[in-house]
């Protein structure tokens, strides 16, 4: 069956140190592949062989994810299936002709969305929108600590409370990033000072291995859902809008890390050091915000005109029976 190595496969990727979303991300891919085999060839998971997946049904396949999703749900659904056939190609010799083929689909480009940010007073609306209630205590530093640190959503909700370093005279955060790869994140002032308000609340214990966020859920502390910030992260969102018509719909948590990224390079934070902040393996990924804002491209342009004498016009840019499910939980597929 071509989709024999997929337990396997999941396990390298982890011995790889790729973090359990990107895996759950290939399984959703792979898992995907499999509903359209069924659904558009009527093959069930043990009818779909090696010799059946060809490159043209890759080829279709990734075709028909591109015309009802995304461009970067495209490049996901292509990546995986391209790393598990290269590692299914390793095991077995008859794959390597499909690996070869497939090497020549490209990943599609995706284009920074102009303005994709929020700027410092929206920023500071939605953080106000919180009820001065124990609730809206926890809601507020939730949304202040994910700006303040530029964490990423699943990296603020593994944070545990000894990892908020105060004591000294430089406060930080221990982050836990992709990979398992840790960075120190310095945090000033006022999150501190919102930290002690929250931690006086949330932990009055003296056990500082317990999740820094978490939800009661039949009597037990558990690490807080990333749905249940989401959710709230909306809904103060709305209400800023109120005041701020410009404040996007579609706030995510996400987005506040992407903010946060924004202010610091157009502060002058120099790439390299923004590209560790925000803890990314690629360097060349944070030239995303080098390219994306005009707003310091026009500053600059008019630094020069004031030593040149003159602006050009043109200078600033406009810029996946019973039986399926058994052999689906057999190879790991769910």
């Amino acid at each position: 069956m071509f989709f024999t190595y997929i337990k396997d496969f999941f396990n390298d990727m982890r011995i790889e140190l790729k973090s359990e979303r990107t895996v759950e991300s290939y399984r959703e891919s792979l898992n995907s592949f499999r509903k359209y085999l069924s659904e558009q060839h009527s093959k069930n998971v043990d009818s779909i062989t090696v010799d059946f997946v060809s490159d043209r049904i890759i080829r279709n396949y990734i075709g028909w994810v591109a015309e009802q999703n995304s461009v970067g749900t495209r490049n996901i659904r292509l990546a995986a299936i391209k790393a598990y056939v290269k590692y299914a190609a390793s095991k077995n010799i008859d794959l390597v002709p499909l690996q070869i083929n497939i090497a020549t689909l490209k990943h599609k480009t995706i284009h920074p969305k102009r303005n994709n940010w929020l700027n410092k007073e929206q920023i500071l609306l939605i953080l106000e929108q919180p009820k001065p209630t124990k609730t809206g205590v926890r809601d507020r530093f939730v949304m202040l600590f994910l700006f303040s640190t530029g964490a990423r959503l699943n990296e603020m909700i593994a944070v545990k409370v000894k990892d908020v370093i105060i004591d000294g005279k430089y406060p930080y955060v221990r982050i836990t990033g992709k990979g398992n790869k840790p960075r120190s994140v310095p945090i000033n002032e006022e999150t501190v000072r919102h930290f002690r308000r929250y931690a006086k609340i949330y932990h009055p214990e003296s056990d500082r291995s317990v999740y820094m966020f978490y939800t009661v859920r039949k009597g037990e502390k558990r690490e807080m859902s990333p749905d249940n910030v989401a959710r709230f992260l909306r809904q103060y969102s709305k209400s800023g809008q109120a005041e701020c018509p410009e404040i996007p719909d579609n706030t995510h948590p996400h987005l506040f890390r992407k903010s946060r990224s924004m202010h610091m390079y157009q502060a002058g934070m120099p790439l390299e050091m923004l590209s560790q902040f925000l803890g990314h393996d690629d360097p060349l990924t944070t030239l995303v915000y080098a390219r994306a804002d005009n707003e310091m491209k026009r500053k600059a342009i008019e630094k020069v005109a004031a030593v040149t004498g003159a602006i050009s016009p043109d200078a600033e840019e406009t810029v996946w029976v019973d039986n399926e499910d058994m052999i689906k939980r057999l190879l790991g597929l769910s």
